[in-house]
């Protein structure tokens, strides 16, 4: 079932577009950070393709402090990694309260500046089993006054997955490899898989060439791979 649902932060609320499966008990849950364009049709069917397979995806809509007249694609210059890192641990403390969630098999996922947000929460909040990145860049740069999530990799708590085209400019091969060394550095369990001949954005089904249908295949099926490791349906 999908729905949408309001998330009482500090000052005001926020919605979050829930997909819900039909399930007897507690399940794992995946908190879906969207890319730029929001909540979309591509955000809709990862949400789509997730409840399927069982698992409860909860999609914060960290748009919500910009003005509704102001274009989608601009809205990311006035987010600020404090209040998403809020927004987000409200939306988890409602989460853990709900009957059909098991709070110890609770998962951050995102693509692209939400790939960026999900290493930024992982590296700011307790309580993820995993993480799933799908080519995040921008990670050495903060949005707001506070430390980039760069920073932060060190303070993970759960293995992570990342997926990455290495014709991508941001992240460019480059830049995973730093993040590679820095989760090195930290012994936090992790595993990186890069694409020849694909760049940013392999997943979406806009990107419809050969090698970026066969990413997106490979990347579906490792990430099915990890999230049953590391949180079971």
């Amino acid at each position: 079932m999908i729905s949408t649902v309001k998330i009482r932060l500090q000052f005001g609320t926020m919605d979050v577009y829930l997909g819900t499966p039909s399930r007897r008990g507690p399940g794992p849950a995946i908190v879906l950070m969207y890319h730029r364009g929001g909540i979309d049709g591509f955000t809709k069917s990862v949400v789509d393709k997730l409840m399927k397979a069982g698992y409860l995806v909860a999609v914060p809509d960290v748009y919500h402090r910009c003005p509704k007249s102001m274009p989608i694609n601009d809205r990311k210059s006035l987010l600020k990694d404090a209040e998403i890192v809020a927004d987000v641990e409200a939306m988890c403390d409602a989460l853990r309260m709900r009957s059909d969630v098991a709070a110890d098999r609770t998962v951050v996922m995102g693509h692209c500046m939400g790939g960026r947000m999900a290493l930024l929460i992982a590296g700011n909040l307790r309580g993820f089993c995993g993480a799933v990145v799908y080519y995040g860049g921008g990670v050495a740069r903060s949005w707001g006054d506070g430390p980039p999530p760069f920073e932060k990799l060190r303070h993970i708590r759960c293995p992570v997955i990342g997926f990455f085209g290495n014709e991508d400019k941001n992240p460019s091969p480059d830049d995973v490899d730093e993040i590679d060394a820095a989760l090195n550095r930290s012994g936090i369990a992790h595993e990186f898989h890069r694409y020849d001949g694909v760049g940013h954005g392999f997943q979406n089904p806009t990107h419809d060439s050969p090698l970026e249908r066969a990413a997106a295949e490979d990347a579906w099926g490792k990430t099915f791979a990890f999230l049953s490791r590391v949180a079971p349906v």
